[in-house]
């Protein structure tokens, strides 16, 4: 005997703003450039986003302004710095470490995989911008706590970790080296960066 239909009523979602609807759209997009190029349909941005084909037109005008926004958007340097202040400052240092290493590894395949899918070659944004510091401020607040076992400056320690993530963490440079592991890598940086009493007395 089948059961009746439910009488509960359904719980609509809640209604974004225009500008995290804009968000959404712009996050939504980037997995289905990664797949597709700029190939991709309203329709299949609209699916994927859950929202109707019309709202692209009204937040952006055309498909072509949301994806050019959507990269933009995914290249800059202050997401990736919100991202690192993400880390709990609590962590060990070596699982600090390990965590940003694992965040700049991620950009860099994403980021490559963005400029792959529309066929532009990439440049120096390929990870964060070196000339902007705003991915360094969050690193830097994070090893606050660690400073007394650190032998070398915080912006020298996000070189050395962009420098591993570049050689391992990319097909056409990482090569025999693409099969390390985060802890071994970190292990690589650690003995460089920190001292050898520990930071206890």
């Amino acid at each position: 005997m089948s059961s009746p239909p439910s009488t509960a009523p359904r719980v609509r979602a809640a209604r974004l703003s225009p500008d995290d609807r804009r968000a959404a759209l712009l996050d939504g997009v980037i997995p289905l450039v990664q797949a597709h190029g700029r190939a991709i349909s309203t329709r299949q941005i609209a699916e994927a986003c859950g929202v109707a084909e019309g709202t692209i037109f009204r937040a952006f005008g055309t498909k072509e302004a949301l994806i050019e926004a959507a990269i933009e958007r995914y290249f800059s340097p202050q997401r990736f710095a919100e991202a690192l202040a993400t880390v709990p400052p609590t962590l060990p240092v070596e699982e600090k470490l390990r965590t940003v290493l694992l965040l700049v590894q991620d950009r860099l395949r994403g980021v490559v995989g963005v400029l792959a899918a529309v066929r532009e070659q990439p440049g120096p944004e390929i990870a964060v911008d070196r000339g902007d510091r705003r991915w360094l401020e969050p690193l830097r607040e994070l090893l606050a706590p660690d400073a007394a076992r650190l032998a070398v400056p915080v912006e020298t320690v996000g070189q050395f970790l962009l420098l591993v993530a570049l050689g391992t963490s990319l097909p056409h440079l990482a090569g025999e080296f693409a099969g390390l592991s985060a802890d071994d890598l970190v292990r690589l940086v650690t003995h460089g960066v920190l001292t050898g009493h520990g930071g206890e007395d």
